[in-house]
């Protein structure tokens, strides 16, 4: 039923808004492509462009023009807020598998607990 997906995703206008999303994340030229410029690209189109992943960054838009440029590298710390803007949520089914992994790694030498 594809007119039940356009509705939740908010109408026919969906590919024209995602469309002038894309075009408003510049994307960084091949040679300068790196895990950084692919995330903050990623997440300039989930928050809707630079302006918008600017203000959630709390920089100016001109820097991060030269970070999705592949210009220069973000700070760790800011590099880590766009990563969570593109990361999914964790689920609770994520927290028991991690629960499950953690409980059956062998404990370090001279480490109780």
């Amino acid at each position: 039923m594809a007119s039940d997906w356009r509705a939740a995703a908010g109408g026919p206008n969906i590919r024209r808004m995602i469309e002038s999303n894309l075009d408003s994340c510049p994307a960084a030229p091949p040679t300068r492509m790196t895990v950084h410029t692919r995330v903050l690209h990623r997440a300039c189109q989930k928050l809707g462009g630079v302006e918008q992943l600017a203000r959630f960054l709390r920089v100016p838009a001109a820097t991060v023009y030269r970070w999705l440029e592949g210009e220069s590298v973000p700070p760790s710390a800011v590099f880590l807020k766009a990563v969570d803007i593109v990361m999914p949520e964790w689920s609770e089914q994520d927290e028991a598998l991690s629960r499950e992994l953690l409980a059956g790694r062998p404990k370090p030498p001279g480490r109780t607990g």
